[in-house]
């Protein structure tokens, strides 16, 4: 499974957890070892009221185009109802996400905010290319190291961009170092991700890079967004949980998300 939410946290199929702060079209995930491209999974980021949401979204799927938008979703440049269901295609909505769903092996689950998570077969281990990496179960190799050279997530993310016809987009700018971060934040992550609600996912999925996922989204986080930079990993950490078999109590209280 391959994942984006929240500030621009990444993580690929093999499972590394990265930042990339790209308001491009990107290649989030394709099949590109083949001779035929049975999928492409494109996005978009962009800045809205202080949060970065995914905006856009064009999926190539059994040579069909699904683009996806708040909102509507188009299918061959037409408008389809949902639940809609074609050649092994079927989208719906499900439980507060848009869920795409290909027989050749392939589920997507938006939330139509800032998470997005592609499910593949295991058919497409090293086979895939885009921010979602190689898939070849070995986490850095060839998606951060290429040949000799070691590449930044930055440098990573600008490789899989698709510029349109008419668009000429700037790479982002690597972040400066982080700024003086307090303990406090340390200690709200880690008290959420590690509280009662989440004891079967801490078996299961590494809580440590949540937690520090968690911390760094707080110190670049304006103070007003702080709510919502936390709550995303939270939801991620929890997704990831569900997905790997564990169940997430309710986590969220009238005081918290």
């Amino acid at each position: 499974v391959c994942s984006t939410w929240g500030n621009f946290h990444f993580k690929t199929f093999d499972g590394d957890i990265f930042y990339f702060p790209g308001v491009c079209n990107y290649i989030f995930a394709s099949n590109c070892k083949s001779s035929y491209e049975d999928f492409n999974i494109q996005i978009r980021r962009a800045m809205v009221e202080n949060a970065t949401v995914i905006t856009h979204v064009i999926m190539k799927l059994e040579g069909v185009v699904i683009e996806l938008s708040h909102g509507s979703v188009l299918l061959d440049d037409k408008l389809i109802q949902m639940p809609y269901s074609h050649m092994g295609v079927l989208i719906e909505r499900s439980n507060n996400y848009l869920k795409v769903s290909a027989k050749l092996g392939l589920t997507f689950l938006w939330n139509e905010h800032d998470a997005l998570l592609v499910e593949l077969d295991k058919k497409y281990a090293n086979q895939t290319c885009g921010l979602c990496g190689d898939f070849n179960g070995i986490s850095i190799s060839n998606e951060f190291i290429s040949g000799k050279t070691k590449l930044t997530p930055i440098q990573f993310g600008n490789r899989q961009k698709m510029d349109g016809p008419t668009e000429q987009c700037d790479d982002p700018i690597p972040p400066t170092s982080l700024k003086n971060c307090s303990t406090e934040f340390a200690s709200i992550c880690e008290t959420v991700l590690t509280s009662k609600a989440f004891t079967s996912c801490n078996r299961l999925v590494n809580v440590q890079d949540y937690i520090e996922t968690c911390i760094q989204d707080l110190c670049q986080c304006d103070s007003s967004m702080a709510d919502f930079c936390m709550c995303n990993t939270f939801a991620e950490y929890s997704r990831q949980c569900a997905h790997a078999g564990g169940q997430p109590l309710n986590w969220r209280t009238s005081d918290l998300c």
